[in-house]
């Protein structure tokens, strides 16, 4: 069991660098196999087809993001540092994988239950996350907020408008590189409001 978890492990990691660089439609099974030195139809019996594959590197990356951001995010003194910090970091991993995760249009607006289900979890774990540094400024006395999950909930809410509102201006699914610049921009300015408006009055 220990050496088919590796070599699916082993498979993963080269079909990321494909998917990485050269995007989903433009990366063969036959490619990653020949990458890896496996067989395709030792390829094929542990990912019936690329895009099964697809779904598992997508997940592994989100493992990989999700430990890198709470390690970078314990480093932060405040929620404000934090939420820059989870901001910045998610701006920087959709730069580095951004043929990646543009291939997600590849597959057509309705993503496949597997698919949807990585990115729900992304979405929750997000959630958590924000919750988390929304008790840590109150635990310090930087924020005041009644109802942490309400003002999570606002916050997540308004940072998917500013992304939707960019995007829809040119019918787009997935944003083009200089509209992230833009999205992270205005994602930075709204966030510094939303945090001044939580501050304890003096």
């Amino acid at each position: 069991m220990e050496n088919q978890d590796k070599k699916k492990a082993i498979i993963i990691e080269a079909a990321l660098k494909r998917f990485a660089h050269y995007g989903l439609s433009k990366t063969t099974m036959t490619e990653i196999a020949k990458d890896v030195s496996f067989s395709k139809a030792l390829l094929y019996y542990y990912f019936p087809d690329k895009l099964s594959l697809y779904v598992s590197t997508i997940e592994h990356l989100m493992h990989v993001i999700s430990r890198d951001l709470v390690k970078s995010i314990d480093k932060t003194n405040t929620t404000t540092e934090g939420i820059h910090k989870l901001l910045q970091k998610r701006q920087s991993f959709v730069q580095k994988y951004y043929t990646l995760l543009e291939s997600t249009q590849v597959i057509g607006t309705e993503l496949p239950d597997d698919l949807h289900e990585k990115f729900s979890k992304a979405r929750a774990f997000e959630t958590i996350i924000i919750s988390s540094l929304f008790n840590r400024g109150i635990a310090s006395g930087e924020l005041e907020i009644e109802d942490v999950k309400l003002a999570t909930e606002i916050f997540i809410d308004a940072l998917s408008g500013i992304h939707f509102n960019i995007t829809a201006k040119d019918k787009n699914i997935f944003p083009e590189k200089e509209q992230f610049k833009q999205i992270f921009l205005k994602e930075k300015v709204f966030a510094d409001i939303f945090l001044k408006g939580l501050k304890p009055k003096s």
